[in-house]
């Protein structure tokens, strides 16, 4: 109720903020919003707009996660906008004040003054609120916002399924922003800007009892981050060259650096099963969350203007990322105390960097022909220490003795372009170019180096005023030097204690370093038979073929077409359509590969196939139409997208090499689609019933449905499971909400 009341006298406020400054104004100074502060002479002009909203169908407040996923909406008063700019007829100095949705979790604030050219100055606070869940359920108490607790001795695992459902698992933005500027002379600008942003709230997170087919947990990691951001930039310019430089600090801080919960299977054998519920089941486990960290950045940049019309730009930038957080232990289990879980270092001590070379050259040699030329370069070396952990645990639960390395990711990457673009006639332009990509990775990655080459050809024509076309083929070629399978676990391991075939398969082909062929056609037309009427088809076709991986994914084919059209044959008409049809279908391959001790088994018939298909149709519409010329305005704007998604399993080899029970794994299952569609249609009359005075009547309505088999009447505990999740499930919705609102506008 403080809330709502709160919204009613900060949305009044505004009005009567704005109404006040210019009804305060005698005589014809009223009319010109102008008057005298200090014998210096202002102006003042702006708008607001409040309101009230009244839901006629409201979601029940279970059924609210979708609907209010990244905004509040709420019944009573509200404030559409506000703008307040006040200024000297000179324009030597002006500030503006603006803002919306004050008293709501989405609301802004702004603030701004300066004198153009010479300073500014601004302010900005922007709130945003991410709602995860109004349907979870957690037996676990939070006695500490990390530290959740389960009543002892442990209830049947079914107890978690009475509970009442919580409403609070949403997580709150909060975004400032202060900045400066200064122009000490004409060719010289100077800025500063600072950015917090605050985190806080929840989101669910999982915590898992033991290695893959134990017990798992899903509860909320709690929120609690600040990130602070600051940047210096002075930039220098002149008429055939320019330079500017940034210098640039990021501080992230979280709270919290680990996440604890109880065990709902500890000493629950009965509920949980032997594996689960044994001697072995840790009373407790512990998650880490982000490490707090930093990192600074440098950037110069420059472009020069050259004769015969080139044009050459650059930039360098350097970046620093710096961790230091103390390392938690390796469980925090006290059945777990060997000498093999000592830690080589109290923290990591972790410095990352960064290059970035960015060069361009464009030129025109001959008046119909321009070319262009790029190159960048960038690279991350971690430059951390390489420790060696003697041993580790596998979630609170077990004691591994292996000596591993923490692997070091380092890459580099290259790109050049180069681009011929000539005008063969008037009409007629054809642009053709060659690209090529280089990755360098260290030995962790199963790839050292890939190239990657393309070519580019496109046709613009222009036969007739009204029409227009662009039509464009790009092809490009991944190839690989080698592709060893087991790099990341031979620099990982200090003595390899498997054999390789216990490891990925070696037929295994990540897609971001297997070999591809790759077919691109995009092509845009533009028609405007009419000069009120324009039609905008397009059109685009992919198609990846993963040309040597015999497992993982094989071919990616993705297409779309739509059109958009307006029509405004009169000023007090206009009217407008589109439609856009995607899709997308995934080939992929895989293998089921039991290991029995010490052997893994690798048999062609437990090969399996599967093909995922994206669809996404999205239709919108809209009309605004003048029913009284000066009076009265009316508008209508419908959208309607839907997403479907497919997947077909299938054993190219019915399965048979195995145990019955290896067989029957390796039997692929089918799965039902998922889909998702939303509807929104909203329609407004605004009414001018004075010279600075609005009213106008808005009706909305939203629908959504979704089919989703993995969360749709999910309950915490599935019998037959030990795993105990929220239950989160996105409800389907449909709101109807009509809203009144008053503006006031003056100049």
């Amino acid at each position: 109720m403080g809330g709502t009341i709160g919204r009613w006298r900060l949305a009044l406020g505004a009005l009567t903020l704005a109404a006040s400054a210019e009804l305060a104004l005698p005589g014809p100074a009223a009319a010109q919003t102008a008057f005298t502060l200090g014998g210096t002479p202002y102006t003042l002009d702006g708008d607001v707009e409040v309101g009230a909203r009244f839901f006629l169908a409201e979601p029940s407040e279970r059924n609210t996660a979708k609907f209010e996923e990244y905004r509040d909406i709420a019944d009573g008063l509200f404030l559409e906008a506000l703008r307040l700019r006040l200024a000297r007829p000179d324009e030597s100095f002006a500030i503006e004040l603006g803002g919306s949705r004050w008293g709501q979790t989405d609301q802004d604030y702004s603030l701004r003054a300066g004198r153009p050219g010479v300073w500014d100055f601004g302010f900005e606070w922007d709130q945003l609120r991410h709602l995860y869940s109004t349907t979870a359920r957690l037996l676990s108490v939070d006695v500490e916002p990390n530290h959740f607790v389960l009543p002892t001795p442990r209830p049947a695992l079914s107890v978690h399924n009475t509970l009442s459902e919580r409403r609070d698992v949403a997580s709150q933005w909060e975004t400032m922003r202060l900045w400066a500027g200064f122009n000490p002379v004409e060719k010289l600008e100077l800025k500063a800007e600072y950015s917090r942003i605050h985190k806080e709230g929840s989101r669910p997170i999982g915590m898992a009892f033991g290695s893959p087919g134990n017990n798992f947990l899903e509860l909320l990691e709690p929120i609690d981050q600040t990130i602070h951001d600051f940047k210096l930039r002075a930039a220098w310019a002149e008429e055939s060259y320019q330079i500017q430089f940034q210098y640039g600090l990021s501080i992230f801080h979280n709270e919290f650096s680990a996440l604890t919960a109880d065990n709902p299977c500890f000493a629950n054998a009965a509920a949980c099963g032997a594996s689960d519920g044994g001697a072995a089941a840790p009373r407790t486990g512990q998650t880490s969350l982000p490490p707090s960290n930093m990192a600074h950045s440098l950037s110069l940049s420059a472009g020069v203007t050259l004769p015969m019309r080139t044009r050459l730009q650059g930039t360098f930038a350097w970046g620093m990322y710096l961790q230091d957080e103390t390392f938690l232990p390796h469980t925090i289990n006290p059945a777990l105390n060997s000498v093999d879980l000592r830690l080589p270092r109290t923290n990591l001590g972790g410095q990352v960097q960064t290059f970035l070379l960015n060069l361009s050259a464009v030129t025109r040699p001959l008046r119909p022909v321009t070319v262009s030329a790029k190159y960048r370069f960038y690279s991350l070396n971690d430059l951390s220490d390489v420790m060696t952990f003697p041993g580790h645990v596998v979630n609170d639960r077990s004691l591994t003795r292996e000596a591993r390395h923490a692997g070091r990711f380092d890459y580099s990457k290259q790109n050049a372009d180069v681009d011929v673009r000539w005008v063969i006639l008037r009409p007629v332009a054809l642009t053709v170019g060659v690209g090529w990509e280089e990755w360098n990775r260290n030995e962790h990655r199963e790839v050292p180096k890939s190239d990657e080459l393309f070519g580019k050809a496109a046709l613009d024509l222009t036969p007739l005023e009204w029409l227009s076309a662009r039509v464009t083929y790009r092809p490009s070629f991944r190839r690989i030097d080698e592709y060893h399978t087991r790099a990341h676990a031979e620099h990982s391991v200090e003595e390899d204690p498997g054999a390789a075939a216990q490891g990925q398969s070696l037929l295994l082909r990540k897609y971001d370093e297997g070999e591809r062929d790759r077919q691109r056609i995009d092509a845009l037309v533009n028609l405007m038979p009419l000069e009120s009427l324009t039609f905008t088809p397009a059109f685009g076709w992919r198609y990846d073929d993963y040309i040597a991986s015999r497992l993982g994914l094989q071919s990616e084919t993705a297409w779309s077409a739509g059109m958009d059209v307006t029509w405004a044959p009169t000023e007090r008409f206009s009217a407008w359509a589109g439609y856009l049809y995607e899709k997308m279908r995934r080939h992929m391959r895989s293998r089921s590969r039991p290991v029995t001790g010490a052997t893994t088994f690798d048999f062609v018939d437990f090969d399996w196939v599967t093909d995922t298909t994206d669809t996404v149709q999205t239709v919108h519409a809209g009309v605004r139409a003048v029913l009284l010329p000066g009076k009265l305005d009316f508008t209508l704007i419908a959208s309607f997208a839907n997403a479907l998604s497919r997947t077909a399993n299938k054993n190219p080899i019915a399965p048979a090499s195995g145990t019955a029970a290896q067989d029957a794994t390796a039997r692929v299952r089918p799965f039902p689609a998922i889909e998702d569609a939303m509807f929104r249609l909203e329609t407004a009359l605004r009414w001018r019933f004075a010279k600075a005075w609005t009213a106008s009547l808005k009706y909305t309505f939203e629908k959504f449905d979704g089919t989703d088999w993995r969360s749709d009447q999910l309950n915490p505990f599935v019998p037959g499971q030990t795993s105990i999740w929220l239950g989160n499930d996105a409800r389907d919705f449909a709101a109807h909400t009509l809203a009144v609102t008053v503006g006031f506008s003056f100049k």
